[in-house]
């Protein structure tokens, strides 16, 4: 079974000599590409860009998006899709909020385990009710937007920024968490048999079954990881902002979709990178700072990402069909 799924995989993940072409060299550093053009337009734009605070700013940013980028990159590889991160995300940040007087690990693992129950039940009515993963989650968003506002009546929950679960928040900790989380994401794919199962499921959900993977497990298990990401990040963004807010998150799926397509990921499941989700994040991180510090609208940025992510997809199709082409 094994040297079936790694054949599998293999066939996913590393394609052809003759496919090793510029266009396939496109798809996997396309991001990377971005990011340069973005650093240059921003040096010319602002003297302000590359300035260390700024840099440093651009980091921190991208430590939320992050982390849910994280498990919205495993649920593609899938071929899947979750639109509930963001409603998810302020679940978790209204639960650790309101347990937080009872105790900061207490909040945390509160947090982190409604995430991870509300993600599994997604991956379960995917895997075991046979629903699309954009149904099923969109479904999950609207509970989930729901019970954050019910929570505490569709207010604030604000937590003492004098804990020490504030400074979670505070300087360098949100980019180690979410260099932290990279890292466990990268021994799971890359250093665990279940991370070969990804690959199988997302590239031929069939024959990975057929090869004795348990495919509906696999699913139900990166669902699980996105809500726990979510948790996570809700956790983060209370900690610096030190305020609940159950209208959190608002666009935050398309940000994590966007991130994880710029970044070279299959939207049909079975091909990426997870460094090429991350320069992903990255870049749509510092195309929202140059637009802030250029006064641009911040409701303009909502139309960017849509147009980058378009913009992605049809690059990625179109490369994929000249693939096809060439046989």
């Amino acid at each position: 079974m094994t040297t079936r799924v790694t054949q599998i995989t293999n066939k996913i993940s590393a394609p052809a000599g003759a496919m090793r072409d510029w266009r396939r060299m496109a798809v996997d550093y396309n991001a990377w590409l971005l990011i340069v053009l973005l650093a240059a337009i921003g040096s010319i734009v602002t003297p302000i860009f590359f300035t260390v605070g700024n840099l440093t700013n651009i980091l921190e940013q991208s430590s939320i998006i992050g982390v849910l980028a994280l498990g919205q990159f495993l649920i593609i590889l899938t071929g899947g899709i979750d639109l509930s991160v963001g409603s998810m995300m302020a679940l978790t940040a209204m639960v650790g909020a309101i347990v937080m007087p009872t105790g900061s690990l207490l909040a945390v693992l509160a947090a982190i385990a409604v995430g991870g129950v509300l993600g599994t039940i997604s991956g379960l009515v995917v895997a075991r009710g046979r629903l699309p993963a954009f149904i099923t989650t969109f479904g999950m968003m609207a509970i989930a937007r729901g019970l954050a506002l019910s929570a505490h009546n569709g207010g604030a929950v604000n937590i003492s920024m004098t804990s020490r679960f504030a400074q979670i928040g505070k300087g360098t900790f949100p980019i180690l968490i979410w260099v932290v989380a990279i890292a466990v994401v990268y021994i799971f794919l890359h250093r665990m048999r279940t991370g070969a199962y990804v690959y199988a499921v997302g590239g031929n959900i069939e024959a990975a079954r057929v090869s004795g993977v348990r495919s509906g497990g696999v699913v139900v298990l990166v669902y699980a990881i996105s809500g726990v990401c979510a948790g996570v990040a809700g956790l983060i963004l209370l900690a610096r902002s030190g305020v609940a807010l159950p209208t959190y998150g608002n666009g935050y799926e398309l940000q994590t979709i966007a991130a994880v397509i710029v970044g070279g990921t299959n939207i049909m499941g079975g091909e990426g990178k997870l460094s090429g989700a991350v320069i992903g994040v990255i870049f749509m991180t510092m195309l929202s700072d140059i637009l802030d510090l250029v006064g641009a609208n911040p409701f303009w940025s909502f139309c960017v990402i849509g147009a980058v992510l378009w913009m992605a997809i049809m690059l990625r199709s179109g490369l994929d069909r000249a693939r096809l082409d060439r046989g």
